[in-house]
């Protein structure tokens, strides 16, 4: 989402928030990949590219953050659950306001809809799943992840009150 000037004037509070937080997003977004994994072999790619279309992340919860530690100030998270493809979360700074979100996996894409708490706005935004390249040591698929975040495996239980309150 861009922010143009005329915009600038009729943010809330909240709209502020939520625009620091897509804002955040796509400049995490926008982290080039690596090298490695431009070089991915075609089948692999296009058997990936199923896979992560038709399944995304495992059913489960999932805390991402930019950060790779908990609850620093300054750092943008998500907490969300998946059910079979069908996400519910909401994004957050330590310490603020949250939005919920919606989503689904689409095009190696996290596809969400984020609401804002205030007005019940909705903002369309998309993460880029990484695919992993290569196999972990039992054979299987390495998890698939957000691109410009990093998996968190400890919800607080504020993660949970928050994402409890999103469901």
């Amino acid at each position: 989402m861009l922010l143009n000037k005329s915009l600038l004037p009729s943010l809330t509070h909240c709209s502020l928030l939520l625009s620091s937080l897509i804002f955040g997003l796509t400049i995490s977004h926008n982290i080039p990949t690596l090298a490695a994994e431009k070089e991915m072999d075609k089948n692999q790619e296009e058997l990936l590219g199923q896979t992560v279309t038709k399944n995304g992340l495992a059913n489960g919860t999932y805390l991402y953050g930019t950060s790779r530690k908990p609850d620093e100030i300054g750092q943008h998270y998500m907490v969300f659950t998946v059910h079979q493809g069908e996400i519910q979360g909401a994004v957050y700074m330590p310490r603020s306001d949250f939005s919920c979100f919606t989503g689904t996996f689409e095009d190696n894409q996290m596809k969400m809809s984020i609401i804002d708490p205030y007005d019940g706005t909705r903002y369309n935004y998309a993460i880029n799943l990484q695919i992993p390249t290569t196999a972990s040591t039992n054979g299987q698929w390495a998890e698939m992840g957000l691109q410009g975040y990093h998996r968190i495996n400890t919800i607080s239980q504020n993660d949970q009150k928050i994402l409890d309150t999103c469901s």
